[in-house]
């Protein structure tokens, strides 16, 4: 594996899922399914869905290179999975909810493909209330397609909207560099500089609990990401 799977968050989020061998897992709204990659070697199988077929096809790449055979991908309509009620044991979301439009909706199919006694594993950053302006205007910037980070108390009232009760959470503080947070999101050159420009020039409360700091040309701030192992309720 390389150092992308050892990312924290993904650890963190597998920490809470405790895959098992027999495991029929979804990777949802997968993105190139880093997450659906580091499961693979502990459980049966792994269905890697998105609604983004150029990402998909990355990620098929990196099962050829790894040499992984239980891992298929598949676009799909996120909010009309073509599943089976309770199809799955395991379904895990990670870096995906601050997208989509109608993440209460989401939450509800995933409760419907999930098998009786089975989890859900979500994580993605959350905000508060001195982080959650800014912090959304930075990423709609980086991203045309986020939505919204919530705080960690709208996350979770989301879960419980959708029927799901949180059975274990963790926070986890994340630290990025700038440069490599906007690469990943492949954003223009110009749009880069304004964003790091925005950073520069933060109100002092927002830089605190972000802890942005510079060196040189370098720039690295973090985040909190939540991770909720949520079941049916």
């Amino acid at each position: 594996m390389t150092d992308t799977f050892r990312d924290p968050s993904v650890q963190a989020l597998l920490d809470l899922a405790r895959p098992q061998e027999h495991d029929a897992v979804l990777d949802y709204a997968c993105g190139i399914g880093i997450t659906a990659l580091a499961m693979a070697p502990d459980v049966a199988t792994v269905l890697a869905v998105d609604e983004v077929a150029a990402t998909l096809d990355e990620g098929r790449r990196l099962v050829a290179e790894l040499g992984l055979h239980n891992v298929v991908f598949e676009v799909v309509d996120l909010y009309q999975l073509p599943f089976a009620d309770d199809e799955f044991s395991l379904v895990v979301s990670r870096d995906a909810l601050h997208r989509l439009p109608e993440a209460t909706r989401a939450l509800h199919e995933l409760r419907r493909i999930v098998a009786e006694g089975g989890r859900i594993v979500i994580e993605d950053v959350v905000v508060d209330e001195v982080t959650d302006t800014e912090l959304n205007d930075l990423a709609r910037l980086r991203e045309p397609a986020h939505r919204r980070h919530y705080r960690r108390e709208e996350l979770e009232a989301l879960a419980l909207d959708a029927g799901l009760r949180v059975a274990e959470r963790r926070v986890l503080r994340r630290t990025v560099d700038l440069d490599y947070w906007l690469q990943a999101a492949s954003v223009p050159v110009e749009k880069g500089e304004l964003i790091r420009s925005r950073v520069q020039t933060l109100p002092v409360p927002v830089m605190e609990r972000l802890d942005v700091a510079f060196s040189d040309r370098s720039v690295s701030f973090s985040t909190d990401m939540l991770a909720l192992r949520l079941e049916r309720a």
